[in-house]
C-alpha cells in the first residue's frame, strides 16, 4: 500500500529554489540574470546526462518566466497558440528528439524569437559538436550560451538530502541515505519524493527513519 502511494505521489514542482546547485553555480547566476529579462542573455542551450537536471532547470525556468506574467510555449507544436514577442520564452527539452521536420520547425521558430525579442532555453543530452542535428539548427544553438549541467555525486547527494530532512522536521542518517542511493532511483527529485513519503509513513508509525523502517516501507526482505 505504502509502495503504491509512494509510486503514485507527484513530486514538487521544479523550481529554482528547490534546485541542487552542486557545480552548476554559474548556469544557475546566468538563469537568474536570464529571468531579469538581460537583452545579451536570451538563448541557453543546456546539455548533460540522463538525471544530471537540465530538464529540471528548464522547467523551472519557464515557471518563474510565466509567474513574472510572461508567455512560455512548452511545446513548439503549439506555437501557434502565443504571441510571438520579447516576452516569450520557448522551452525545448530534448533537442536530440526532433525528428527532420520537427528541426525544419525549430529553425523557423529559434529565428522568429531571435527577431521578436523574445527567448529559448533548449536541452539536450549532448554537446553540440556531437548532436546529429541540423547543421543549421546546430548553428543557431550555438548563438546563444552553452552549458554543460553537472551531476551531483554522491556526497553532494547525501548532503542535500540530510538538509532536506532537517526542513522536514526529522534527521536522517547518512548510513540511511546510503542505503537508499544504493538500491532507488538517483535522480534529486525522486529522492526528495521518497523523503516526503517515508516522513509520512514515520510519522503514522511512530518511528525514526532507520535502514529497518525504509526496508518496511518498500516491502523489502533481505
Amino acid at each position: 500500500m505504502y509502495q503504491l502511494a509512494f509510486q503514485l505521489k507527484t513530486a514538487p514542482p521544479p523550481s529554482i529554489d528547490n534546485y541542487v546547485i552542486g557545480q552548476n553555480r554559474e548556469l544557475v547566476a546566468t538563469i537568474e540574470e536570464f529571468l531579469k529579462g538581460r537583452s545579451d542573455i536570451r538563448f541557453l542551450y543546456l546539455w548533460g546526462l540522463a538525471n544530471s537536471g537540465k530538464t529540471h532547470l528548464l522547467r523551472a525556468a519557464g515557471a518563474a518566466w510565466e509567474a513574472l506574467g510572461h508567455g512560455v510555449c512548452y511545446d513548439i507544436r503549439l506555437i501557434e497558440g502565443h504571441t510571438l514577442n520579447d516576452e516569450l520564452c520557448v522551452c525545448v527539452d530534448d533537442i536530440d528528439h526532433l525528428n527532420a521536420d520537427e528541426q525544419i520547425e525549430f529553425f523557423n521558430i529559434y529565428n522568429e524569437i531571435r527577431n521578436c525579442g523574445g527567448r529559448m532555453v533548449v536541452t539536450g543530452s549532448q554537446p553540440l559538436s556531437a548532436l546529429d542535428l541540423r547543421a543549421d539548427v546546430l548553428t543557431r544553438l550555438g548563438w546563444g550560451l552553452v552549458y554543460q549541467v553537472l551531476p551531483l555525486d554522491d556526497a553532494q547527494k547525501t548532503e542535500a538530502l540530510v538538509e532536506y530532512a532537517k526542513l522536514r522536521g526529522f534527521d536522517m542518517s547518512t548510513e540511511v541515505i546510503a542505503f537508499v542511493l544504493a538500491r532507488y532511483p538517483r535522480d534529486l527529485r525522486s529522492l526528495i519524493a521518497l523523503l516526503d513519503g517515508l516522513d509520512r509513513y514515520s510519522m503514522e508509525l511512530k518511528r525514526s527513519v532507520t535502514i529497518p523502517l525504509v526496508k518496511s516501507f518498500f516491502d523489502v526482505n533481505d
